[in-house]
C-alpha cells in the first residue's frame, strides 16, 4: 500500500500545464494551432493570440505542433511549464502526396506523367455548372473545351494529350477508386483532389479504359481535423449570350433580300417569288398594327439572361480513431433559351473507422438527384446546329394570349410551315428526371508490419425517367383572324414514357506491401484482383390522342388499335482483371516502377477476350547525387529525370452486343405463303479484339529557391494500333448484313508539355504565378483499307501521313472577282463579279478537287496548343485570383446555315449580314461574295475558313476573408466573400 501511495503521487506530481504561443516565422500568432500530446486524445488549439493551455502532461510526453501549410513540430515536454513554438511554412511542393491509381505517391518519388490540382475554394467558389468546366486551364496535356452554354447539357469535352482514337476518346473518370463516374454530377465542394494521369505507367493500373488517360478524382474527409467543422458556401451566378445572330427584324427588307438572291439568276418581276405590293404593304402597315404586319425580332422572344444558384452545406471532423465527412448541396440553373432549366441535389457521407489497432474500415455513399427540361437537348452551337431556327422568320407574330393562340404564315406566297420558335419553346418540352446512388464499403487488415490486405465492394445504381407531351395546337393568322393550314402540334398528340434503369458493381481485393532493406532501399509492392460487372434496361412507350392537353400520364391517352408503341431491352458487361505494380527506390534517389494488368471483356469473343498490358519506368533525383548537391544545394531543392514505356487497351468503340449472333425478324415464302422467320442481324468479326496504345514518355521535375520556383517538362510519343471502327465492306459482298467491325489504322500522338510555377511571400503579401502550356499533334500511320484523296471518317478528314481531321480546303486568299474582264480567261471563266475566285493549283486550267490543298498546323476538331496563365494573391485578408486561357492550332469554316448566300425562296430567317455584308457593285470591300452567286461560292474554301486562336480571362475573382479574432467571438472559424 505504501509503495503504491508513493507511486501515485509521483505520477500526479509528475503531470504539468503546459504553456505558449505558437506563431509563424514572421512572429505573428497562428490562430486555431493544433497542440497535441501524440498518439493520445489529449489536445488543444491556440487562441486570437496564438496562446495555448494544454494540461494533464508528462514529462515523457511528445508535444505535437501542427497548423495548415506549416511543417509539423514534435517536442518532448520534460519539466517545462512554458514552451513557445516558431511553426515554419512547409514546402509543399516536395511534400505533397499525388492520387494514383489505388493509392498515393509523394510528388518527388513519381516516375509517370501525373498532373494534379487541390480544389481550394478558389476554384469551387467559381460559379460554374458542373466539375468538367472547372479543369479548364488548370493542367498541362488536359484539353477542355466546351461547347454549349445550355443548362443541363453544358459539360466541356475532356482530352488527354490529344485524340488517341478515332471513335471514343473521353478519358476514364475515376472517384474514390471507382471507374466510370460522370464527372459532371458530382458537387465540386466535395472533390479535395483531381489527379491526371497521362502516361502508361501512371495509368496502365486502369488498363483496358485508360488508353485515353484518367482522371482521378478524391473527395473529401475529416481526417486532421481535431474537432467537428461545419461549413456552408453559397454563390449566385449571371450568364449572357455574348455572341448570338443578328436577326432581320425587319420583314419587308427580308423579302427584299430573296429578291436580291433571286435576282442574280433573273431579274424580271415576274420571275419574282413575291411580289412588291406584298413589300410595299408590310412597309407600310406594319408601322400601324405589329399584329397582322409584324416584324419580329426571335432573340427576344427565346433569349433570356441565364442564372446559377449553388448553395453546399457540410460537416466534417475526426480523432485517432475515426473521421467523417458529410454534405448537401443543391445547384439550380436557369439556362439561355426560355424553359430550359436543371436542377440538381447531391448528398455524401464519407466515414472512416478504425475497429482495432490493425483493422480499419471506411463507407462511401452518394446520390443526387436532377430535373432537366428543355425544348432542344443540343441547344444552340457555334457550327450553325440551331434546329429550324432558319426558317423563323420575321413575318410571324409570335403569340397572342387573349386568345391562347400562336400565330403563323401570313405573307401572300410564304410557306406555311414556316417556324414559330416561342410555340416551339413552349410547347415541345422534354422533362428527364435522373436518379443515382453510390455506395462503397472497404476493408483494411494489417496482419503484419508493412502488409496490408484490403478488400472494397462498389454498387453504382441510377434510375431515369423522361417524358414529353407536346400540346396540341395550331398556327393562326391574324390577317383573316382564322387558323391556318399548319398544325404546330396535331389534335392527336399523345404521350412517351421512357424508363433507363441501371447499376454497376465492383469487386477489388488488394495486397500491399512495403518495406525498408538496410535504410536506403524502399520496396513496395501491390496485387489486385478486379471483377466489374454492368446491367442496363430501357423500356420506351407511347400512346397518341390523349383525352385533355393537360394530362400527361399514359393512361390518359387513348388505346385505338395503331396509336400504342413500345419497345425495351437490357444488356450486360463483365470485366475481370489481374493487377500488379512494383516500385523500387535506393537511397532516394534511383526510383523504379512497374506496373501489369490483364483484362478479360466479355464483349470479345473467345480467344480474344483477355489483353496484357505491362509498362515500367525509371526515374533519378540527380539532385540528391553528392557530385550535384555541393555546387546545387543553395538553389536547386530537387531534380528528377523521369522515363517511362508501357502498353494500354481500349474496348470502348465495342458495343456490348457487337459479338453475339443477334437476330432480327424476317419474311419468308413457304408454300407460297408469306411467313414470318428470323435471320441473322449482322457479321461477326471473329479476329475483332482490343485497340493497343504503347506510350513513351521523357521527363523532367525541378524545384528551385526553397520551393518558390517549380518546373515540369514532358515530351511524349503514343501510338494507337489495330483501331477499332466500321469495315468497308459493302452490303452486296456481305449478303446484305451489316458490315462488321475491324481494327484499322494506326494513329501517333506526340506532345510536349510544360508546368511552370512561382510562390513567394514578402511580409504579407504572398503569391503565386502557374503558366501551363502544351502542344499536341496527331498523324495518320496505317490504314488498313482504301482511302481516296479527300477521304473522311465520322465527318473528319483521314489520309496518310497526315494529322487526324486536318484542314483541307481551296486556296482563294480572300479574293472576289471584281470586274468581268477577269472572268473571260483562266480559272476563273465562268465567274461573275462577286463570286469567289479559287486558285487552279495545278495549272490544269480548271478549277475541282485535285487543287484543294492542306493547311499545315492546323486542326478542324480541336487545337494543337492549349495554354494557361494562373495567378493568385493575397494580402491581410484581401485575395485575388485571375485565370487566362486560350489555343492556338485550330481552324473551322464560319459558314453555316444561317450564312446562306442563294437563299431558297421561301421560310429563310434572314440576318442582317445578309443585308450588309454580301458584294454588290456598291458595296465591292465586302467581307461576303454576292447573294446567288454560283454554288462554289458556298463550298469549303480558304475564304470561309477562320483561324480560331484565341486568349480570353477565364476569370476574375476577389475575395475578402474576415479576420480570426472578429469571427471567433461568434463561434465561426472561417469567412469569405
Amino acid at each position: 500500500m505504501l509503495l503504491f501511495c508513493i507511486a501515485s503521487f509521483q505520477m500526479v506530481w509528475a503531470q504539468n500545464t503546459l504553456r505558449g504561443t505558437v506563431t509563424d516565422p514572421s512572429g505573428e500568432p497562428l490562430i486555431g494551432a493544433s497542440i497535441a500530446v501524440k498518439n493520445t486524445s489529449n489536445g488543444t488549439v491556440s487562441d486570437l493570440g496564438g496562446n495555448y493551455v494544454l494540461t494533464s502532461v508528462h514529462p515523457n510526453d511528445v508535444i505535437v505542433f501542427s497548423y495548415l501549410g506549416y511543417d509539423k513540430q514534435e517536442i518532448k515536454a520534460g519539466n517545462l511549464s512554458t514552451l513557445n513554438v516558431a511553426l515554419k511554412e512547409a514546402n509543399t511542393t516536395l511534400e505533397q502526396l499525388v492520387v494514383v491509381g489505388y493509392g498515393q505517391q509523394k510528388k518527388v518519388n513519381l516516375t509517370g506523367a501525373v498532373a494534379s490540382v487541390k480544389i481550394d475554394e478558389t476554384v469551387a467558389g467559381r460559379s460554374i455548372a458542373n466539375a468538367s468546366t472547372a479543369l479548364q486551364g488548370l493542367m498541362p496535356g488536359l484539353s477542355v473545351t466546351q461547347k454549349s452554354g445550355m443548362a443541363g447539357n453544358n459539360s466541356a469535352e475532356l482530352r488527354i494529350r490529344g485524340i488517341g482514337t478515332i471513335t471514343d476518346s473521353n478519358p476514364l473518370i475515376v472517384v474514390d477508386d471507382m471507374p466510370d463516374v460522370d464527372i459532371n454530377r458530382i458537387n465540386l465542394d466535395d472533390i479535395e483532389s483531381i489527379s491526371v494521369l497521362k502516361d502508361a505507367t501512371a495509368s496502365s493500373v486502369y488498363g483496358s479504359r485508360a488508353a485515353n488517360g484518367v482522371i482521378l478524382i478524391k473527395t473529401k474527409s475529416g481526417k486532421g481535423q481535431d474537432k467537428t467543422k461545419i461549413s456552408f458556401s453559397g454563390s449566385y451566378g449571371w450568364e449572357q449570350a455574348i455572341n448570338t445572330y443578328a436577326y432581320m427584324d425587319n420583314y419587308p427588307r427580308a423579302l427584299i433580300t430573296h429578291r436580291n438572291s433571286a435576282s442574280a439568276g433573273d431579274m424580271r418581276e415576274e420571275a419574282q417569288y413575291y411580289k412588291r405590293g406584298t413589300i410595299e404593304q408590310w412597309l407600310a402597315l406594319g408601322l400601324i398594327d405589329e399584329k397582322r404586319y409584324p416584324n419580329t425580332d426571335w432573340w427576344d422572344y427565346i433569349m433570356q439572361d441565364g442564372s446559377i444558384r449553388n448553395y453546399n452545406v457540410s460537416a466534417s471532423g475526426g480523432n485517432d480513431k475515426s473521421n467523417f465527412y458529410a454534405s448537401i448541396g443543391y445547384m439550380t440553373q436557369d439556362g439561355l433559351q426560355i424553359n430550359n432549366t436543371f436542377d440538381r441535389y447531391n448528398a455524401r457521407f464519407n466515414f472512416d473507422y478504425k475497429v482495432l489497432k490493425n483493422v480499419t474500415t471506411g463507407l462511401r455513399l452518394d446520390g443526387n438527384w436532377s430535373n432537366f427540361v428543355y425544348a432542344q437537348d443540343a441547344g444552340f452551337t457555334a457550327s450553325g446546329n440551331m434546329g429550324d431556327m432558319q426558317n423563323a422568320i420575321a413575318g410571324i407574330y409570335p403569340y397572342d394570349s387573349e386568345l391562347d393562340v400562336y400565330g403563323g404564315v401570313m405573307a401572300v406566297g410564304e410557306d406555311p410551315t414556316a417556324y414559330n420558335p416561342l410555340e416551339y419553346f413552349t410547347n415541345h418540352l422534354k422533362h428527364r428526371d435522373r436518379q443515382e446512388l453510390n455506395g462503397s464499403f472497404y476493408l483494411d487488415w494489417e496482419p503484419l508490419k508493412g502488409l496490408t490486405a484490403r478488400i472494397d465492394y462498389a454498387l453504382r445504381y441510377y434510375n431515369q425517367f423522361q417524358w414529353s407531351a407536346d400540346t396540341p395546337n395550331r398556327a393562326y393568322n391574324f390577317q383573316t383572324d382564322s387558323y391556318g393550314s399548319r398544325w404546330y402540334v396535331n389534335e392527336n398528340a399523345g404521350v412517351s414514357n421512357t424508363t433507363s434503369t441501371g447499376y454497376k458493381t465492383l469487386m477489388n481485393s488488394r495486397l500491399n506491401y512495403h518495406t525498408i532493406i538496410a535504410g536506403n532501399h524502399d520496396l513496395a509492392a501491390m496485387l489486385v484482383y478486379s471483377e466489374e460487372y454492368w446491367f442496363d434496361r430501357n423500356l420506351s412507350a407511347s400512346r397518341q390522342s390523349r383525352v385533355h392537353p393537360s394530362l400527361t400520364e399514359l393512361d390518359a391517352a387513348l388505346t385505338e388499335p395503331g396509336t400504342v408503341t413500345n419497345s425495351g431491352s437490357s444488356s450486360r458487361e463483365g470485366l475481370r482483371s489481374y493487377i500488379g505494380r512494383v516500385n523500387y527506390s535506393a537511397w532516394s534517389k534511383y526510383l523504379l516502377e512497374f506496373n501489369f494488368r490483364v483484362d478479360g471483356s466479355s464483349k470479345f469473343q473467345d480467344g480474344h477476350q483477355y489483353g496484357f498490358f505491362p509498362s515500367g519506368a525509371l526515374g533519378w533525383r540527380f539532385s540528391e547525387e553528392s557530385f550535384i548537391k555541393k555546387y546545387t544545394e543553395d538553389w536547386l531543392d530537387s531534380g528528377k529525370f523521369r522515363f517511362s514505356y508501357g502498353g494500354l487497351g481500349n474496348n470502348r468503340p465495342v458495343k456490348r452486343s457487337e459479338q453475339q449472333e443477334l437476330l432480327r425478324t424476317n419474311n419468308y415464302i413457304l408454300n407460297n405463303e408469306i411467313v414470318k422467320g428470323f435471320v441473322y442481324e449482322r457479321m461477326l468479326n471473329e479476329d475483332l479484339t482490343w485497340e493497343k496504345t504503347s506510350v513513351m514518355n521523357l521527363g523532367l521535375d525541378w524545384v528551385f529557391l526553397k520551393g518558390r520556383l517549380s518546373a515540369e517538362l514532358d515530351y511524349y510519343d503514343r501510338l494507337t494500333t489495330g483501331m477499332i471502327q466500321a469495315s468497308q465492306l459493302s452490303m452486296l459482298l456481305s449478303g446484305g448484313y451489316t458490315p462488321p467491325n475491324a481494327n484499322i489504322g494506326e494513329l501517333r500522338n506526340r506532345g510536349y508539355e510544360a508546368n511552370i510555377t512561382w510562390r513567394d511571400k514578402m511580409a504579407d503579401f504572398s503569391y503565386s504565378v502557374n503558366a501551363n502550356a502544351s502542344y499536341n499533334q496527331s498523324r495518320m500511320e496505317k490504314w488498313s483499307e482504301y482511302l481516296d484523296r479527300g477521304a473522311q471518317y465520322n465527318s473528319k478528314n483521314v489520309f496518310l501521313n497526315m494529322p487526324y481531321d486536318y484542314v483541307y480546303t481551296y486556296l482563294d486568299n480572300g479574293k472576289i472577282v471584281q470586274s468581268y474582264p477577269e472572268t473571260h480567261t483562266g480559272p476563273y471563266l465562268g465567274l461573275a463579279p462577286g463570286d469567289v475566285a479559287r486558285y487552279d493549283i495545278n495549272g490544269d486550267g480548271r478549277v475541282d478537287s485535285n487543287d484543294k490543298v492542306v493547311i499545315e498546323n492546323a486542326n478542324r476538331s480541336m487545337p494543337t496548343t492549349n495554354f494557361a496563365l494562373n495567378i493568385q494573391m493575397s494580402w491581410k485578408g484581401f485575395d485575388c485570383a485571375m485565370l487566362f486561357q486560350g489555343s492556338a492550332g485550330r481552324m473551322g469554316y464560319w459558314l453555316n446555315n444561317l450564312k446562306v448566300l442563294n437563299l431558297p425562296n421561301q421560310r429563310y430567317a434572314s440576318t442582317w449580314d445578309h443585308w450588309t455584308e454580301p458584294w454588290s457593285w456598291e458595296n465591292r470591300d465586302a467581307s461576303w461574295p454576292r447573294l446567288g452567286g454560283i454554288s462554289t461560292n458556298q463550298t469549303e474554301t480558304e475564304y470561309w475558313l477562320d483561324d480560331m486562336s484565341f486568349v480570353r480571362m477565364k476569370n476574375l475573382q476577389l475575395g475578402y476573408t474576415l479576420p480570426k479574432k472578429w469571427i471567433l467571438k461568434v463561434g465561426l472559424s472561417h469567412f469569405r466573400i
